[in-house]
């Protein structure tokens, strides 16, 4: 084989190597990123919302944009829908003037005449920390598995040229779980030198990085995520403390929409209301709850 023909099959075989790995990491990454963003967009839970307003579409918005509105369409009634700020302000630092939007629809509002509905007091979106808490757990997941792989294959092997292929079948049979690897009587190992990579096993220790970044992102939410054994042995001290700190984080994002609620109620005697949602008090959200249950993603 010429050297040309020897370097362009060397290029085909790692940029094939290079195209799984990154298949892997985008596969692993959305795959958190989905589930994280679904369990965020179900914490709240809004009741009696006119025919004409939609949930789902609501929640997109805050978790998306950070800011929807309530509207009174004089020909399509109560509406829920996306909208953007004009530039002049008041003493409040509040426009003045909002331009309520979606497919086929765009038409502008005075303040007085729409419901601000605000992720959170500063508008910010609830994406971009679902993006840095996903891509924490998609780092570490795929550390373990190269972790786990060099367990698998702690070698490197070092051989003349002419005997390439002949180290690479026997390796094949190696990384394939082959409880037994033959070689030929005519066998040269002579020239063959193995270094140890000696790798150590560090997936445990990931493992339960994982786990911390996964409460950490249901504290986020405001879900209380302390394990059963663990909260028993909290002192009472700790254990308000903690529970404080996940309230007031769903509070940052309840208390907005809760008076966005109040608003439109007061102005057009409706009922809307907005409550986090809550579960069983035996169920204890961690990542391998999370993971047993099945991704649940679109």
């Amino acid at each position: 084989m010429s050297n040309k023909n020897f370097l362009n099959k060397c290029s085909l075989n790692v940029n094939k190597q290079f195209d799984e790995t990154a298949f892997l990491n985008d596969l692993t990454y959305l795959d958190y990123y989905k589930r994280m963003r679904l369990m965020a967009l179900s914490v709240f839970k809004w009741e009696n919302l006119p025919e004409t307003m939609n949930e789902r579409f609501l929640e997109k918005t805050l978790y998306y944009e950070g800011l929807a509105c309530f509207i009174c369409d004089e020909n399509l009634g109560f509406l829920n829908l996306k909208c953007v700020p004009s530039n002049y302000l008041n003493v409040y630092e509040e426009a003045y003037k909002y331009t309520a939007y979606s497919i086929n629809y765009s038409k502008i509002y005075d303040l007085d005449n729409l419901v601000l509905v605000r992720n959170n007091f500063e508008n910010v979106p609830t994406d971009v920390t679902i993006q840095l808490f996903a891509r924490r757990l998609y780092e570490a997941e795929r550390t373990i598995d190269i972790n786990i792989k060099a367990q698998k294959t702690p070698v490197l092997i070092k051989c003349d040229e002419k005997q390439r292929l002949t180290m690479k079948n026997i390796y094949m049979n190696y990384e394939g779980n082959s409880p037994v690897i033959f070689g030929d009587k005519n066998l040269d190992i002579s020239g063959i030198q193995v270094l140890k990579t000696d790798a150590p096993f560090i997936a445990d220790q990931l493992q339960d990085y994982k786990k911390n970044v996964w409460n950490e992102f249901l504290s986020f939410l405001g879900v209380n995520n302390i394990e059963k054994e663990k909260n028993e042995r909290l002192i009472t001290d700790e254990a308000n403390a903690n529970n404080q700190q996940i309230d007031l984080s769903c509070q940052t994002m309840l208390a907005t929409r809760q008076l966005a609620c109040k608003q439109f109620n007061d102005r057009y005697n409706t009922n809307i209301k907005v409550t986090q949602r809550t579960f069983n008090e035996n169920s204890f959200y961690s990542l391998d709850d999370y993971v047993k249950e099945g991704d649940q993603s679109e």
